[in-house]
C-alpha cells in the first residue's frame, strides 16, 4: 500500500463457543493416534485463517443479495446491501470511462479494446456488494483484506496444548465384502480447538475511498460490522463439521482504527 494512505480496519476477537476444527492436514500414519489435526501456524499454535472468515462472510452477502424481503427481516442491512451495490457500479462506470479515453489514446486495435469494453460492461452490469470481497479479474479494486486471526496468548508448550482437545466421530462408508455392500463406521480421531479459545485479527477496507466520501465508508464499516455480528446468533460458523456442533463463535468489535498504511 502506498505510504501515508489512510487505511481504515475493523479488529475483531472471535472466541470459540464450540469445537473448531479448520483444514484437516492429515497426521503422520501413527496406529491409535489422531487422525486430522486443524490447522495451526509454524510454532503449532492453532490460527483461524482470514479466508474462513472471508468465505462464510461472502456467503452472508450473497444469501442477502438473492433472498425475498420477506425471508429477510432486517431491512436496515437490505437497505446497505442496495447502497453498496449502487456504489459499486457508480465505481465502474467511472473506471469504464477512463479507461475508453486510455485505450483511445493508446490507440490499441478495435478487437481488444472491444474485449476489454465487453469485460469492464459485465462487471458493471452483474455490480453487487460481493464486490467487497473483490472482483474477479480486476486489481486494485476497493475491498476487504482479511488477515489471519491469531491466538491470543500460548506462551509455553503447556499453555499450547491446552488450546486442543481430540475428538472422535465416525465415518460412514459402503464398502465390499465377498462381493456384498456393507455399510460400516469407521472412528476417526480430530485434534480441534477446544471451546473457550480467543483469537485476534484484522479487517483492512483497502481502497474505500474510491466509492465515496466518509460517509459512505463509515456505512460500509456499520455493515461489515453488522455480518459479524451474526455469528453470535449460532447459525452461520468457521470451519468444518458445522452439523455436528462445530464452528460455534462469538465474535466481539474490539475497534474501529484509522491508521496510517
Amino acid at each position: 500500500m502506498a505510504k501515508g494512505r489512510i487505511v481504515p480496519k475493523i479488529s475483531v476477537s472471535v472466541t470459540t463457543k464450540s469445537n473448531l476444527f479448520i483444514g484437516g492436514s492429515p497426521a503422520t500414519f501413527e496406529i491409535g493416534g489422531v487422525d486430522l489435526f486443524t490447522v495451526t501456524n509454524a510454532k503449532g499454535l492453532p490460527y483461524i485463517p482470514g479466508s474462513s472468515l472471508k468465505g462464510v462472510m461472502r456467503h452472508m452477502v450473497r444469501e442477502l443479495i438473492s433472498s425475498n424481503p420477506s425471508e429477510q427481516p432486517d431491512d436496515e442491512l437490505r437497505v446497505l446491501v442496495n447502497e453498496i451495490n449502487q456504489w459499486y457500479k457508480g465505481y465502474l462506470q467511472k473506471v469504464a470511462l477512463e479507461q475508453e479515453e486510455q485505450l483511445t489514446l493508446l490507440n490499441i486495435e478495435n478487437e481488444r479494446k472491444e474485449r476489454a469494453v465487453r469485460r469492464m460492461q459485465d462487471a458493471i452490469d452483474c455490480a453487487s456488494a460481493e464486490y467487497l470481497f473483490g472482483i474477479e479479474g480486476f486489481n486494485d479494486t476497493p475491498k476487504l483484506l482479511f488477515n489471519d486471526l491469531l491466538v491470543v496468548s500460548a506462551e509455553s508448550v503447556a499453555d499450547r496444548d491446552a488450546l486442543f482437545s481430540v475428538d472422535t466421530k465416525n465415518k460412514i462408508e459402503d464398502v465390499q465384502i465377498k462381493n456384498r455392500e456393507h455399510i460400516v463406521a469407521n472412528p476417526r480421531s480430530y485434534r480441534v480447538v477446544r471451546p473457550g479459545v480467543t483469537f485476534v485479527g484484522d479487517i483492512i477496507l483497502y481502497r474505500f475511498e474510491l466509492l465515496g466520501n466518509a460517509s459512505k465508508q463509515q456505512k460500509i464499516i456499520e455493515f461489515i460490522e453488522r455480518l459479524l455480528l451474526q455469528f453470535n446468533e449460532g447459525i452461520y460458523r468457521l470451519g468444518n463439521s458445522g452439523s455436528r456442533g462445530y464452528g460455534r463463535v462469538q465474535v466481539d468489535i474490539i475497534k474501529e482504527e484509522v491508521q496510517l498504511g
